[in-house]
């Protein structure tokens, strides 16, 4: 399936830039370290040059920036409120190696072969033409150059126990998804976007992640899961979801009522499916 076509009307024309809550973001990024690309690390090396593209609030980033030091690695993300919390980060760790821009994924402020390395986590998802994007990460990486991708975009959730409100919640992320992207919310087949982009050689794999981090399957970290989702139900995800007419604010609060009661459950967990791939130049 070819999701975008220079030959085509753009589809990115019907894109909504996706926007979510600062604190929601950091609750979860602040979790996700190199281990969210520890599919990635082996295949990069002191001295290397790396885009994170799509970085959010830097905590991947930052590990990234580690593991090539002293090569540079830069950031970009289109929301300015997303790299001031970014470069905060690289100044309380001392990172010297990591910098970070205001850029979009589909125009990347870059000359051809500029980077040995590229990443990008839970961005495709968000787009209406995530091959555009890959085609425009390409471009920027050097002959021989590695791509990782991190992505979220299956709707299946894991989760017990539940009951009618939190089911209903859990349909929120597939509708915002078609909401913010303009197409279907079926998971992404990222080594066929990786080939339809051009790369010559890909892998890919799956596991299964929770949005709270270790000590998996602890109370604490369904409390969490938790907190972190009535951050939403509260933000603009709340907002999108009354306007657009999938809720209304009395069935919010009483989402959020049933979330926390998820939460403190003694039995409850949540998981959900996650994508990596690899792609050569």
């Amino acid at each position: 399936m070819q999701w975008y076509s220079p030959a085509v009307s753009d589809p990115r024309t019907t894109e909504r830039p996706y926007q979510t809550d600062e604190g929601w973001s950091r609750a979860v990024f602040a979790r996700r370290t190199g281990e969210v690309a520890a599919f990635l690390m082996p295949h990069l090396r002191a001295g290397m040059r790396l885009i994170d593209c799509g970085c959010g609030p830097g905590s991947i980033t930052a590990d990234l920036a580690r593991a090539v030091a002293p090569g540079e690695t830069i950031g970009i993300d289109l929301r300015e409120e997303a790299l001031i919390h970014a470069r905060a980060l690289a100044g309380e760790r001392g990172i010297a190696n990591l910098t970070f821009r205001a850029a979009s994924v589909y125009q990347l402020p870059f000359a051809d072969g500029t980077f040995d390395a590229a990443f990008a986590c839970a961005v495709l998802q968000h787009l209406a033409a995530p091959v555009a994007t890959l085609e425009e990460m390409r471009r920027v990486l050097k002959p021989g150059g590695v791509i990782g991708i991190v992505d979220a975009s299956s709707t299946i959730t894991f989760r017990h126990p539940t009951n009618a409100l939190l089911e209903k919640w859990d349909t929120f992320r597939g509708l915002e998804r078609e909401y913010t992207s303009g197409r279907p919310s079926d998971a992404l087949q990222l080594r066929a976007l990786l080939r339809e982009a051009g790369f010559a050689r890909t892998e890919a794999s799956a596991s299964m992640a929770t949005e709270a981090g270790p000590p998996a399957g602890s109370l604490e970290e369904t409390r969490q899961v938790a907190r972190n989702h009535v951050i939403r139900v509260h933000g603009r995800l709340g907002e999108r979801a009354v306007t657009q007419g999938w809720a209304t604010r009395q069935e919010l609060e009483q989402i959020a009522e049933a979330l926390m009661a998820w939460g403190d459950a003694p039995d409850a967990f949540y998981a959900r499916p996650v994508f990596t791939a690899l792609g050569w130049t």
